[in-house]
C-alpha cells in the first residue's frame, strides 16, 4: 500500500464510520417527519373547522370554544416540533456533506502530493465517460467552494456530464450553493473504507 494511504488510513476509516453514523441519524429523523406532519395537518383541520354557530346552545358553544382553544395550542406545539425536526434534518444533511467532502479532500490531496496535477495521475476506473481521477479532483473543488457559486469551466463541464449520465442530483443549477460530495461518494460506490481503498490503490499504486 502506498505510504500516503497508510498515513491517512486511520483518519479515513473514522470518517467513513462517522458518515455512516450521521446518515443513520439522518434517516431516523427523516422517518419521524411524515407522521408528525400528518398529525399537525389533522389538528389544523380540526381547529379550522370548529363550529361555533349561534344556533347551538350556550353549553355546546362553550365546549366547542374550549376544544378549539385546546386544539389551537396543540397546533402551535406541533408546529414547533415540526420546525425543530426540520432544522435537525438540515443540520444532519450538512454534516453528512461535510464528512463526505473531507473524504474527497484526502483523496484529492493524495493525487496532488504524488502527481502534482491530475493529468499526471492514472485515470482509474470510469464512471460513465468520466475518469475517477477527474471526478475526485473536481468534486473536491465543488465541495470546498460550493458556497461561492462560481466554478471553473472544467468543474462545470464535469458536473454537466455527471448530471447527463448519472442524474439530476448533480445539477449545479438545481442545487446551487450546495455541496454534492455525498452524492459523489454514492455514485462511486464508496459506502465504506474498503471500497474507497480499492479505488485509491489504483490511483496511488
Amino acid at each position: 500500500m502506498h505510504r500516503y494511504l497508510q498515513d491517512t488510513e486511520f483518519a479515513c476509516q473514522n470518517l467513513f464510520r462517522l458518515a455512516t453514523d450521521e446518515e443513520n441519524s439522518l434517516k431516523s429523523l427523516v422517518a419521524q417527519l411524515p407522521p408528525l406532519e400528518q398529525q399537525l395537518k389533522v389538528q389544523q383541520w380540526d381547529f379550522e373547522t370548529s363550529d361555533l354557530n349561534d344556533d347551538f346552545s350556550d353549553a355546546y358553544v362553550m365546549a366547542a370554544f374550549v376544544r378549539a382553544a385546546r386544539t389551537g395550542q396543540e397546533v402551535l406545539r406541533h408546529k414547533g416540533q415540526v420546525a425543530e425536526l426540520q432544522a435537525s434534518v438540515g443540520v444532519r444533511q450538512r454534516s453528512v456533506q461535510a464528512i463526505a467532502g473531507a473524504i474527497l479532500q484526502i483523496a484529492k490531496q493524495g493525487i496532488s502530493l504524488v502527481y502534482g496535477a491530475p493529468n499526471g495521475a492514472p485515470a482509474g476506473r470510469m464512471l460513465g465517460s468520466l475518469a475517477l481521477r477527474d471526478i475526485i479532483w473536481q468534486a473536491r473543488n465543488q465541495s470546498m467552494h460550493y458556497e461561492e457559486g462560481s466554478f471553473k469551466k472544467a468543474l462545470v463541464d464535469l458536473f454537466s456530464t455527471l448530471e447527463a449520465e448519472q442524474g439530476p442530483q448533480f445539477s449545479l443549477t438545481a442545487h446551487a450553493n450546495q455541496s454534492r460530495a455525498k452524492q459523489i461518494l454514492d455514485a462511486l460506490g464508496w459506502e465504506n473504507y474498503d471500497a474507497y481503498l480499492l479505488d485509491m490503490q489504483v490511483l496511488l499504486p
